[in-house]
């Protein structure tokens, strides 16, 4: 377990810093921000690190070899973009020790303007590698993690987005009836997975999002970029995401991307992609993603343009909301 001062009884712990960074020209998008794919791997590897300062052990699952571990749910909020040169830090600590996972919180913070820049919730299930089922964690290791707990800040949850509702999702068959489809089929490639072949939790949106977009759509780089009748122009901003592994994708599965607006509101839609095992028909992952409509010239939010909110109307699918 971890070492060091713990909290009084009934108290909950401090966020530690976990990582420190300084954000890249190189990971700027289109949309004149940080891209959201670089939010993620700060997250990532904060979570790794909170992993390894918890202190917990082979041992305490009476497993000889070391540790591996997956992502099941994982939660993001957006709070402020930022650009070239911002300082970050990531503060986090666990949520809760559940039976069947660890949850994590971290916090991204602008600390020369004291600014929230993106919350994370993850939630961490450990496991042996080379073994099909997840290791449940025990009463006793539990108990021994207690004084480790952080409390969620009413900033850091989500606004629109359950962390813990199951997954709503039409079958494979639906979908593709449906014309829901995404992106064309892709195989999981090798390289974008562990040494087990499983796909790694970074690259779990490029299966959502990436990929060869349905004919007659052409590829386009980057996000979307719309132009507004004043002459100025719109792009998506994510507020919130949610993705839930039903199923861990590996190499060499033909998966496909499907995806729906189930909900419209006057500067935001809320929209559900959902990746399918396509020899199978099982339903690997579900995301859900708030946008929110963006005027890029003013770095403001707007309604969304009545002719966009007339075309995304037309497809609204409320059932699957």
């Amino acid at each position: 377990m971890s070492s060091g001062q713990a909290p009084a009884e009934g108290e909950l712990a401090s966020l530690r810093v976990l990582h420190e960074s300084v954000v890249r020209a190189e990971e700027v998008d289109a949309l004149g921000h940080m891209n959201v794919r670089f939010y993620g791997e700060r997250a990532f590897a904060s979570t790794e690190r909170l992993l390894s300062e918890l202190g917990v052990k082979p041992a305490d699952f009476g497993a000889t070899q070391a540790l591996g571990y997956e992502l099941p749910r994982l939660f993001t909020r957006y709070h402020r973009e930022q650009h070239t040169g911002s300082p970050l830090v990531v503060r986090g600590g666990m949520l809760e020790a559940r039976e069947d996972a660890l949850r994590f919180y971290h916090e991204l913070r602008n600390p020369e303007r004291d600014e929230l820049a993106a919350t994370f919730v993850h939630d961490v299930r450990l496991r042996v590698p080379g073994q099909p089922d997840p290791l449940r964690n025990s009463a006793e290791l539990r108990d021994s993690l207690a004084h480790e707990r952080v409390a969620l800040p009413l900033e850091g949850g989500p606004r629109t987005i359950d962390l813990d509702r199951p997954p709503v999702a039409p079958t494979f068959a639906e979908a593709k009836e449906a014309g829901l489809a995404f992106r064309l089929p892709r195989e999981i490639e090798a390289e974008y997975c562990d040494a087990e072949g499983r796909l790694s939790a970074e690259m779990r949106p490029f299966y959502m999002w990436g990929g060869r977009p349905i004919p007659p759509a052409k590829a386009a780089d980057g996000p979307q970029i719309i132009d507004l009748p004043d002459g100025g122009k719109m792009g998506w901003a994510s507020m919130e995401t949610r993705s839930v592994m039903l199923e861990q994708p590996t190499a060499g599965m033909r998966t496909q991307s499907f995806a729906a607006t189930v909900e419209i509101a006057r500067k935001t839609n809320l929209r559900r992609y959902w990746i399918f095992d396509i020899n199978t028909g099982r339903l690997l992952l579900a995301n859900e993603v708030v946008e929110l409509a963006l005027h890029l010239g003013q770095r403001r939010a707007i309604d969304i343009p009545e002719d966009i909110r007339s075309e995304m109307t037309e497809n609204l699918r409320e059932d699957l909301r």
